[in-house]
């Protein structure tokens, strides 16, 4: 029964966000294609392969955009207020959808960097992967949907100040100074972990992270950046994200109305 409302609730959110999906993944197109337009006119192929990293780069913020439009959407139209599922199930809908949208929308942004790398190839070196291509993507979507799990975090405190009357005039202030507060509070929290889990997990786990673009005489290349992700740092994110979830559907369950 459970399983069954919740591809209802992962269809509905589909529904509302696949104009967003569509949207962004056109716009994305078109960038890509009126650069290698622009590429081929001038003979700049280094401006393609700039711009082809910078659009896998930037979904670091995809899931954000996919949940933030789901939370717009049902703040205008109160829908969960009439839904009987938990809103940790509602939620979680969300953020799943966002995961699964965004994998998509990264897997054609791999095959966009891995036709740009056919076509305009360079008398430099390429050194990318199937594996650090891998790696890169799961770092992007990981780190995105931390990213998004603070959106969420942030978008139901905001709304929940709403239930009290004195916080409701001036709640973009109070947002911003428990913004403020909360980040350097898990900064303190967090850097005090590290130092403890150090200990018991010092074996760090090298990934790669990013992609560079070297511009040279002889050509350009293009290179996979790796960097130490430390497994104490991935357990601590994993912490974040789990806690601020359930707190975020806490509060949400708490206010009897978004506004």
């Amino acid at each position: 029964m459970e399983t069954n409302a919740f591809k209802g609730l992962m269809r509905k959110e589909w529904l509302i966000t696949k104009n967003n999906f569509i949207f962004l993944t056109c716009f994305k197109l078109f960038i890509w294609a009126a650069v290698l337009g622009g590429s081929l006119l001038t003979g700049n192929q280094e401006m393609l392969f700039i711009a082809t990293t910078m659009i896998v780069g930037i979904h670091v913020i995809y899931i954000t955009i996919i949940v933030g439009a789901g939370l717009s959407l049902e703040e205008k139209s109160q829908m969960w207020l009439h839904n009987p599922r938990s809103t940790s199930m509602i939620l979680g809908s969300k953020l799943l959808t966002g995961i699964l949208l965004q994998i998509i929308s990264l897997f054609m942004a791999c095959l966009l960097l891995g036709l740009t790398v056919f076509f305009l190839d360079s008398p430099g070196e390429n050194v990318l992967t199937a594996g650090s291509i891998f790696q890169m993507s799961v770092q992007l979507t990981f780190s995105g949907l931390e990213l998004a799990i603070f959106y969420t975090f942030y978008w139901t405190v905001y709304h929940s100040m709403g239930k009290f009357v004195f916080l409701a005039k001036f709640k973009v202030v109070f947002l911003t100074l428990f913004i403020i507060a909360s980040i350097l509070l898990i900064l303190f929290i967090e850097k005090q972990l590290l130092a403890g889990l150090h200990s018991i997990l010092p074996v760090p786990v090298e990934m790669t992270k990013f992609m560079n673009v070297y511009i040279e005489e002889d050509g350009f290349e293009i290179r996979s950046g790796n960097e130490n992700i430390s497994l104490a740092g991935l357990f601590i994110s994993s912490l974040k994200i789990i806690g601020l979830f359930f707190l975020s559907s806490w509060l949400l369950n708490k206010a009897v109305n978004v506004k």
